[in-house]
């Protein structure tokens, strides 16, 4: 079974191909003051990451409901379980780490919240590191958390300001309300968001929802990778180049290989699921061999075709353990190797 790696969102995905220019400074000059970066997106998003961290922290300390920008009726803010409740997810392994009796059988949990159409909804937020262990220590210690006041973007801007000083309060605002805004539209989309930092500020956190039932888990952490990258190609705005891309198992790789001896024919398929975005195949288990065909229309970033008859299929790699290995042979030569094989 292959593991899904990678499919939260990260900041610097956050920041893939702005719409508009969050800023006018170049990667150099980013490097120049606040040392080597991966590249230009990771280098703008460090001031977002450094105020996501300085948000839990003032959350945690002060009690404060943070309201999300270019968001309606979108906040971070504590979700509290009492007694009944507390004892039940205890026993099914949450809060394990609770003192039940300093914290008077409570929990918390912080929580994303944004509404969507008419409802409101919520992600958890899961926090690591230094976070969760002073997070830990006063809900241990038996102290409550209910909000008395809300935050917003310009009350924390000072305070990043103090950090990134070469940056005026104009471009610094801009590059922290593209992130949350990429932020809320990824997450009601479906995606999960990875912040991981300890350049300026230990902030790692995780906002998505995790289950303790493993296979329904595996199953998430597909749908929301495959999000991530449609997300991902959506902001980068490519053209769509007419190809689509299915991936066979061992099974229906020899079914094609075998009716492909002698001359090239139309193939059939049977529920199967062609995809616009080729790196969708390469996290499926049972997807290890990859073929592109051409279609004149677009039909979404995915469809599912009950059936499916092909004529002149490309063959482009094989998928083994989480690398693609690209393939420039024609078929008549992949129909030899395989004969080879079986021989």
């Amino acid at each position: 079974m292959r593991i899904f790696f990678n499919h939260g969102l990260t900041c610097e995905e956050l920041y893939t191909n702005p719409t508009n220019k969050v800023t006018d400074k170049k990667w150099a000059w980013f490097i120049k003051l606040y040392g080597s970066t991966n590249s230009y997106a990771d280098a703008v998003a460090d001031p977002f990451k450094y105020c996501f961290g300085l948000i839990i922290n003032k959350m945690i300390d002060e009690k404060v409901r943070f309201l999300i920008p270019y968001s309606v009726e979108g906040y971070l803010d504590f979700e509290i379980v009492l007694e009944d409740q507390f004892v039940k997810q205890r026993q099914c392994g949450r809060f394990s780490e609770i003192d039940f009796v300093e914290s008077d059988f409570t929990g918390y949990f912080i929580k994303y919240y944004y509404k969507a159409k008419a409802y409101q909804k919520s992600y958890p937020v899961y926090l690591g590191g230094a976070l969760k262990q002073k997070f830990l220590d006063k809900i241990n210690s038996g102290e409550k958390f209910y909000t008395i006041k809300d935050l917003t973007i310009n009350d924390i801007l000072p305070e990043v300001h103090e950090k990134f000083t070469e940056l005026t309060l104009k471009e610094l605002k801009k590059i922290l309300m593209h992130g949350f805004r990429r932020m809320y539209s990824s997450i009601k989309y479906g995606c999960a968001i990875s912040i991981n930092t300890k350049k300026y500020i230990d902030c790692v956190a995780y906002i998505g929802a995790l289950s303790l039932n493993i296979p329904y888990q595996i199953k998430q952490y597909s749908i929301r990778r495959d999000k991530k990258l449609r997300k991902i190609a959506q902001w980068e705005r490519k053209d769509f180049d007419g190809y689509y891309y299915i991936g066979l198992n061992d099974r229906l790789f020899q079914e094609w290989c075998e009716t492909n001896k002698v001359a090239r024919k139309i193939t059939h398929f049977v529920n199967i699921i062609p995809r616009k975005i080729q790196e969708e195949l390469r996290y499926k288990s049972n997807h290890l061999y990859i073929f592109r065909f051409k279609r004149d229309t677009f039909k979404g970033w995915a469809f599912w075709a009950p059936k499916l008859k092909l004529r002149n299929l490309e063959y482009l790699g094989e998928v083994r353990d989480l690398k693609f290995i690209p393939s420039n042979k024609t078929w008549q030569e992949l129909i030899k190797e395989y004969e080879k094989g079986i021989s």
